[in-house]
């Protein structure tokens, strides 16, 4: 999956693109790289005062050439939906001094969409919930499920082409997090475990 840049000169650059974009889950982008109709991108949004920078997974909607005569810059529309939409909703608000972003992580987390299986360290039953966003450290799990801050879980995940699932013990550090859903952090990375997360991430990202 391509990354497409989306720099924008200010925080209210940011928000007219939401608005500008005519749509109410698209945004307008600025860039020389050519996307296709439906084609699904990585979109790298930053704006001048953003703390680090967020990946968005969007699809393209329609792309135009620079016309100089006419000012106009090369670019187009991505459109998000679900989680992703709600990323860009988050940073309307922190780019309009509405919210504050949290301070950047060590690691950059990959926006995916995956089903994975999870259950509670003290029970068998595996429950069915979506990862919206991995990392090495973590990931953001989206679940109806009552989870509570400190708690363990074992978290499930099988990835295009693999023989088996990979189980990663992980705590709950985040229950309110600003873009929906509960943020996780696997336990117990030692090396095999953090290259086989690292393969896991990979694989998701490039489908």
């Amino acid at each position: 999956m391509r990354r497409i840049r989306c720099h924008y000169a200010s925080g209210e650059a940011f928000a007219a693109a939401l608005r500008a974009a005519g749509d109410e889950q698209a945004l307008q982008v600025f860039t020389t790289e050519r996307f296709e109709p439906g084609e699904e991108v990585l979109a790298e949004v930053f704006f001048t005062g953003m703390n680090g920078k967020m990946l968005i997974r969007a699809i393209g909607k329609k792309w135009h050439m620079a016309r100089p005569r006419l000012r106009v810059r090369a670019g187009g529309v991505l459109r998000c939906a679900g989680s992703e939409w709600r990323k860009l909703q988050y940073l309307r608000e922190v780019a309009l001094g509405r919210a504050t972003m949290a301070p950047r992580r060590r690691h950059l987390r990959q926006p995916v969409l995956v089903e994975i299986r999870w259950r509670r360290s003290d029970a068998s039953d595996l429950l069915p919930a979506t990862i919206s966003e991995i990392s090495e450290a973590g990931a953001l799990l989206l679940t109806d499920a009552g989870l509570t801050l400190g708690e363990e879980i074992i978290i499930e995940i099988t990835t295009p082409g693999g023989a088996r699932p990979l189980e990663l013990t992980s705590v709950v550090r985040n229950t309110r997090h600003p873009e929906g859903g509960v943020g996780v952090e696997f336990m117990r990375r030692n090396s095999g475990g953090l290259t086989r997360i690292r393969e896991v991430i990979r694989r998701l990202v490039d489908q």
